[in-house]
């Protein structure tokens, strides 16, 4: 594995995950609260099964 940091990449769509995975959690949150389902997560190496709008997240 590389010991580089991701935003020293060469390629761009390797620098960019970090912001691409936030923005897929927050589009992944709002559908949950809009369909009113559960979203799941990985905590400290457990699945949790968080609640639409639950201020308890990270």
């Amino acid at each position: 594995m590389n010991p580089k940091p991701l935003n020293q990449a060469r390629d761009a769509d390797v620098r960019n995950i970090t912001a691409a995975l936030q923005r897929a959690g927050q589009r992944a949150r709002a559908l949950a609260v809009q369909t009113e389902t559960f979203i799941v997560v990985v905590r400290d190496g457990k699945l949790i099964k968080e609640a639409p709008g639950n201020p308890n997240r990270s």
